[in-house]
């Protein structure tokens, strides 16, 4: 079927002369693809940046942490009982070849209190060498070194020295922990952060020598996890391989820990997202839907309220392929402008995001090129019933329609 210009010009013209049964016609397309892009583009950006923010801050890191196998049998797959890593762990880790550095953070219990109690905060008990995995700098002071392993010194967080003491280069400050008086020697410049993304919980942190936390509780601390810094990227997989059989031996064969290279981290930290982004598009796959049915609702009325002008039409000649692509050709560009409201809407809704909130929206220009033809489809779809209805119709009964 060829595409007759003119028909393209009437169809303008009977949008402009209904403007407001037009929009509300194509309102359910309007918001369905809206919604769609920006959706989209929002999950494509958290996405993207948590992927950055992986291999700048973990890059060439294997992360070895408690299994999160349930124990129980009672579907807590999420929630890691128990941590048998110890220190030792990380010493043997350390040996392996391929491995630059192997460092674990214990976790401790209590509240530390400067100025104030830091109550929205963790204390981890690390090495020297965290800054070097964590790939972050420091934004005043220095971090314990080896000579310090068993000095009472801690490094902060950006959040955790406005929270001890309400000022954000507390240099030489000290705090109690336990009953024990700790100095503050250095504040970490803060971490970036993410929707869906813990890294909050470094700027929250007190960090203290591993060996000052173990002389406090008799060398009893759990830890949580052990970052283990690779040399090249290449040897990732080979020494994941390695770590696991090195664990397994000392551990008797029980895998009660997990071995995470940088793409899983990233996949698991955009899993929940993405089952959102799917339940956000079923929403406006059936917003779309609905706009088709209000498309092919409001043609089936306009086909009867014409039933003159396709009488008169038939009658000097017109075929039912003219009469059929006429109204094809209405219901679609109904559809496509609705389609660029949306666009222009959700291209806003971008810019406004990135201006008012930490979020950054990728625009993904597929899925603009797919709400075109998605819009399309529906106007040809839903407004195939309409078209045939008004083709099929006799010149004679359409002309004595009242």
């Amino acid at each position: 079927m060829s595409i007759n210009v003119g028909h393209i010009r009437a169809a303008v013209v009977t949008m402009r002369a209904n403007r407001w049964r037009s929009l509300l016609t194509m309102f359910g397309i309007v918001v369905g693809v809206a919604s769609a892009i920006v959706i989209v583009s929002i999950a494509q950006g958290v996405k993207n940046s948590i992927t950055g923010q992986v291999n700048a801050f973990s890059k060439n890191v294997i992360t070895v942490g408690a299994s999160s196998q349930d124990p129980t049998g009672l579907g807590l797959t999420s929630i890691p009982f128990v941590s048998t890593l110890t220190y030792q762990d990380a010493k043997a880790i350390a040996k392996i070849p391929g491995v630059q550095v192997s460092v674990p953070l214990e976790v401790l219990s209590g509240l530390p209190t400067g100025d104030k109690t830091l109550r929205h905060g963790i204390v981890f008990a690390t090495t020297q060498n965290l800054p070097q995995v964590l790939n972050q700098t420091l934004a005043y002071g220095a971090f314990f070194n080896d000579q310090d392993s068993n000095a009472f010194s801690a490094v902060l967080g950006s959040n955790a020295a406005i929270g001890l003491f309400n000022d954000p280069i507390p240099l030489g400050y000290s705090f109690t922990w336990r009953n024990q008086q700790f100095v503050v020697d250095g504040v970490l410049n803060s971490f970036e952060t993410t929707p869906f993304a813990n890294d909050t919980l470094f700027n929250n942190a007190v960090f203290i020598p591993v060996g000052a936390a173990d002389q406090m509780s008799l060398y009893n601390n759990p830890v949580y996890q052990i970052l283990v810094k690779v040399k090249k990227a290449a040897l990732l997989p080979a020494v994941a391989k390695k770590i696991k059989t090195t664990l397994l031996n000392s551990h008797g064969g029980q895998a009660d820990f997990s071995v995470l290279l940088p793409s899983q981290i990233a996949g698991s930290s955009t899993s929940i997202l993405n089952l959102m982004t799917e339940l956000t598009l079923g929403i406006a796959i059936v917003s779309l839907f609905v706009g088709g049915v209000g498309i092919m609702n409001v043609m089936l009325v306009s086909v009867t309220e014409r039933m003159h002008e396709i009488g008169i039409r038939k009658a000097i000649g017109a075929s039912n392929r003219q009469i059929l692509m006429q109204f094809l050709i209405e219901s679609t560009t109904v559809s496509i402008v609705g389609c660029m409201i949306g666009i222009v809407l959700a291209v806003l809704a971008i810019f406004s995001l990135r201006a008012a909130t930490n979020l950054a929206p990728a625009m993904q220009w597929p899925v603009f090129a797919a709400a075109a033809v998605v819009s399309i489809l529906i106007g040809i779809i839903f407004g195939s019933v309409p078209a045939i209805r008004a083709a099929r119709k006799e010149p004679i009964d359409a002309l004595r329609n009242d």
